[in-house]
């Protein structure tokens, strides 16, 4: 993509530069304020070792955008899957130190089991959601 960030905080277009953070938040407001019946609708970030710090930080920078710091859960992936180098599942070594493996995260399903492990799904049953609805960023 050649850009250097995390890519939640890449723009969905270029006339406002919306931030797809900023696009998703702002879509669970708009539901929220026409359908939401004075109920507050949460939204759980999945992120990873390289993305939380930039992901926390572009929350906090823009006030979460519009939605309360309540209103949002961030889970972290855990260490990750080995990396594959190649077709023949060759392990990537790190270059500083060939004895240790690279790892990358687990992905996007990683979400269901994290959802069960930090509890989430539970609190959000127990305030009475009935549905859920996952998207990922890319």
């Amino acid at each position: 993509l050649g850009y250097s960030s995390i890519k939640i905080g890449l723009p969905t277009e270029l006339a406002t530069e919306t931030r797809y953070l900023d696009y998703y938040i702002s879509y669970i407001l708009a539901v929220q304020k026409k359908y939401g019946d004075g109920r507050i609708l949460p939204l759980c970030i999945m992120t990873s070792n390289d993305t939380h710090e930039k992901t926390m930080q572009l929350l906090n920078v823009n006030n979460y955008f519009g939605m309360r710091k309540s209103q949002v859960t961030v889970v972290i992936q855990g260490q990750g899957v080995p990396a594959l180098a190649d077709n023949n599942a060759k392990f990537v070594l790190a270059e500083d130190n060939p004895s240790k493996l690279v790892t990358k995260p687990h992905g996007h399903g990683d979400i269901h089991s994290l959802l069960y492990k930090n509890q989430v799904a539970k609190k959000w049953k127990d305030k009475g959601i009935k549905w859920l609805c996952l998207f990922q960023d890319t």
